[in-house]
């Protein structure tokens, strides 16, 4: 039987069990397929059938572009290579050129970007999806976004930092669904640093170091109620540089640093420690994962990171413009550094930043009309 005369339920259960990153090729074949890959109830059954199984990928921004990588840990030594580049289309140029993005959040497979020139984007590289969003008024230099959602409902938190003292954070949020920002309120009592300033998404909420009184404690946002919440960080915790990740997309993890020295006005570290995070409510629980030591030839300002639970491996890229392509993998004693480009390639690093983070490949819709929690 060929696959134009198979029933329309039969094609549905097939495509439910085939991988999100494969599933952008078949949404050329017709107009048919396509209307089915991008409805609600087709992304509702492929993320029960399939999205558990995935293959674990991440994304690197490097020179202002979005690259799919694969981190193979258990190659001798461990590589990093780019799978694929993912081009984001620019709606403001005519031509095929390509927009050229900032700064990336993930959250559940959607990417929220800001571009060079200040714009704002939701982009699902895997259904090709965006959805560009105008500013309430106007956005600002020292903006800084967060995508999360309620009941599968997605939303923006925008951040307007103030150098002004005492720090005043303006906060506001877009609804993709009614497509408008509303205006929150305002809080002085955290400020975060620049290089902390990215954030994460651990279960539709976004968390960040943060810092008041010269005390870190963590920051979380929560879309459902609207509201910020403080939580404990590891007791004791004298470290100085502080990044978060996630681990096996269901455990929230914390990077530490100890032992800062100076050299050559780069700042270096001979320690560093990865704990694991348990959320109890208002109380966090820790457990440390991994420490490795004297890796101290890079600069761990603006650190992005990933860390594999199973064989205790650290991997991360930094911000620096000398190296910003380059994965460092760190496991106990052994330390190497990877360019994930190919030596061929025409990229090349600028004064860009750069970013790694755990990416799974989701066909969820950017808009959705109605709740899931009236479903």
């Amino acid at each position: 039987m060929e696959w134009g005369n198979l029933p329309g339920e039969m094609i549905e259960e097939i495509f439910s069990w085939v991988p999100a990153k494969s599933l952008s090729r078949f949404q050329s074949t017709s107009k048919h397929w396509q209307a089915l890959l991008k409805s609600e109830s087709f992304a509702k059954k492929h993320s029960a059938n399939n999205a558990p199984d995935e293959d674990p990928l991440s994304i690197m921004l490097i020179d202002y572009r979005v690259f799919l990588v694969r981190i193979n840990l258990h190659d001798d030594p461990p590589s990093v290579k780019v799978a694929y580049q993912f081009n984001l289309k620019d709606p403001d140029h005519k031509s095929s050129q390509v927009a050229a993005i900032r700064k990336v959040f993930h959250c559940d497979g959607l990417l929220l970007c800001t571009t060079k020139d200040k714009r704002l984007v939701v982009w699902n590289p895997c259904s090709r999806e965006t959805k560009w969003v105008k500013p309430r008024d106007r956005y600002k230099k020292h903006d800084y976004y967060a995508l999360g959602s309620s009941c599968k409902q997605y939303k923006i938190l925008r951040v307007d930092s103030q150098k002004i003292l005492p720090i005043k954070n303006k906060y506001e949020i877009y609804d993709l669904t009614s497509d408008s920002w509303r205006v929150l309120g305002a809080t002085t009592d955290w400020f975060l640093a620049k290089y902390r300033r990215g954030g994460i998404s651990f279960k539709g909420n976004t968390y960040w170091v943060a810092t008041w009184s010269h005390t870190d404690f963590l920051l979380s946002f929560d879309f459902s109620t609207e509201m910020f919440q403080s939580l404990s960080l590891p007791h004791p915790y004298s470290h100085s540089i502080s990044a978060l990740s996630v681990v096996g997309e269901n455990k929230l993890c914390l990077l530490g640093t100890s032992r800062i020295y100076y050299s050559s006005r780069d700042l270096h570290v001979s320690e560093t420690t990865c704990w694991v995070g348990n959320s109890l409510g208002s109380i966090m629980s820790w457990s440390e994962l991994l420490t490795v030591k004297d890796h101290s030839e890079v600069n761990l300002n603006g650190l992005s990171f990933l860390a594999d639970e199973q064989s205790k491996t650290l991997v991360y890229c930094n911000q620096s413009p000398k190296n910003n392509k380059i994965v460092h993998i760190v496991r106990g004693d052994t330390y190497v550094k990877v360019d994930p480009l190919d030596r061929s390639s025409t990229i090349r690093p600028s004064s860009s930043s750069s970013l790694l983070l755990n990416y799974v490949p989701s066909l969820v819709q950017i808009k959705q009309g109605k709740s899931a929690c009236d479903l």
